[in-house]
């Protein structure tokens, strides 16, 4: 059965990226993406909309945006159709911005045949909390959580993840993970192979003296068990509920957790100046 509900998190303050994250969520921060019509300029697309369309393309319809109450409007105003503003385009008749108007059309298009769900945070309160929300829209269903400020190129990998997610009958969560020299900021996963998969035996979020160098990328597939794997978890890393604590949790109980190798292919966590500028350098040579 293809999955089709994924949950995408908006919602964080962005502090490293003020003053623009003041009104403004990071995932409306753009990136350069190569024209699908035959001119060579690239477009500039904000990050949210290059990862609703991707996964909408990977056979996704059902998408829950957790947003921020202060900087939900921006989102909300650029996902939801708008037909006005293609008729202003065509009565321009230009040349020039035609390849918007099929862009924008082919984004609005595909927004109408999804079920869209937008749930505004007051106050953040951690990575965790704002999964929790999606609780009830999510249901029963298998789900993706993709965090909003990551950037992945290329999302070719993702029907290996599902199909390896789906083939352990009992699994109840994937991790994507990618070795990494550096790790700091990252939740750490020790995994071991067990009965031909990579059995995930313990995760610790932000350690000081990290156990393994297993990166946990912020890309999961979740059965709807991590919901009461939040519920039973303290608030860890700056007082906040953490994904990364609650998979902890499953583990502890019992469940079956196993990891992804997402190996030495390129991604981005446009959260920082230094990293926002990396990812948007890329993304413009790619798209020439």
């Amino acid at each position: 059965m293809q999955m089709k509900t994924a949950v995408i998190t908006t919602g964080g303050l962005g502090t490293r990226l003020l003053t623009y994250t003041k009104t403004n969520p990071k995932t409306m921060l753009p990136l350069y993406e190569k024209s699908k019509d035959k001119s060579q300029e690239p477009v500039l697309r904000p990050l949210i909309e290059i990862i609703f369309e991707n996964l909408y393309d990977k056979k996704f319809r059902r998408f829950c945006f957790i947003v921020g109450a202060k900087t939900k409007r921006s989102i909300i105003e650029h996902l939801t159709p708008d037909e006005r503003y293609i008729e202003l385009l065509k009565r321009r008749n230009m040349p020039a911005d035609r390849r918007f108007i099929k862009t924008l059309t082919r984004v609005y298009k595909k927004m109408e045949k999804c079920e869209i769900d937008w749930i505004s945070q007051a106050t953040p309160m951690g990575f965790g909390h704002a999964l929790l929300s999606a609780k009830n829209f999510v249901g029963k269903e298998t789900f993706l959580l993709h965090a909003g400020d990551a950037y992945f190129p290329n999302y070719d990998f993702l029907n290996e993840l599902i199909k390896t997610h789906r083939f352990y009958k009992k699994n109840v969560a994937t991790l994507l993970l990618q070795r990494k020299k550096i790790l700091k900021g990252y939740g750490i996963a020790q995994m071991k192979s067990h009965d031909g998969k990579n059995l995930i035996i313990d995760v610790e979020e932000k350690p000081k003296k990290p156990k393994s160098n297993l990166a946990i990328l912020p890309l999961y597939i979740f059965e709807p068990k991590i919901f009461n794997a939040l519920k039973n978890t303290s608030r860890g890393h700056r007082d906040e509920l953490q994904v990364t604590d609650a998979i902890k949790t499953l583990i502890k109980s019992k469940e079956s957790v196993i990891g992804f190798d997402y190996g030495t292919k390129r991604w981005y966590d446009i959260g920082s100046p230094d990293n926002y500028f990396k990812s948007l350098s890329y993304s413009y040579n790619r798209s020439k």
